[in-house]
């Protein structure tokens, strides 16, 4: 009896082990890594409809002949506008007082015409030369680029949307005999301030 005993206590242990052999496989790391989540959560109360994800807006100016051009001091006193207007459309929280102001001389801006008021056109090859962009506001009037406290538009949202309505202009900015014509693009930064 003994035999028989230690005979099923061996085949007990071995059935066992065998058992705990065919369970699941132990997995083989075939490699690691990382998930990194980037962002920004803001509280904006306002912002541009028009614009994309970079909040960047197109304006198409379209093609102007050196003819159809006022200057910078008056803009369209002799001259055509090449993008009228357009509109930007900014919603906020009901009652918010916001400004729009102009930054052209931020880094990634394009710069101001030295002497003017107007936007400079970015260098390059195949550029226009003495030539930029007069901005005017819904009434036609110039917007003073120089500094953010010229460069404003501001208004009050009663009912937490507006439009502001722009004009664009290309000018001479040099005696018409120096005008060069070539490519008119210029970028102008803006931020959105809001009380």
């Amino acid at each position: 009896m003994k035999k028989f005993t230690l005979a099923f206590m061996t085949l007990s242990i071995l059935a066992a082990t065998g058992h705990a052999l065919a369970a699941d496989p132990v997995p083989t790391k075939a490699g690691s890594g990382t998930i990194n989540f980037t962002g920004k959560i803001n509280n904006d109360a306002c912002s541009v409809e028009s614009s994309d994800m970079s909040k960047t807006i197109s304006v198409p100016m379209g093609e102007v002949s050196i003819k159809d051009m006022g200057t910078a001091a008056a803009p369209i006193g002799s001259g055509k506008l090449s993008a009228e207007n357009f509109d930007m459309k900014i919603n906020c929280n009901k009652g918010t007082k916001v400004s729009m102001i102009f930054q052209p001389k931020k880094a990634d801006g394009s710069g101001l015409v030295e002497g003017t008021k107007v936007l400079r056109l970015i260098d390059g090859l195949g550029a226009a030369k003495n030539v930029g962009i007069a901005l005017l506001d819904a009434n036609g009037a110039l917007i003073d680029l120089t500094s953010d406290a010229t460069a404003r538009v501001e208004n009050t949202l009663q009912d937490g949307n507006t439009t502001l309505k722009f004009s664009a202009a290309y000018v001479t900015t040099g005696a018409l005999d120096t005008v060069v014509a070539g490519r008119g693009d210029a970028t102008l930064p803006f931020v959105l301030q809001y009380e």
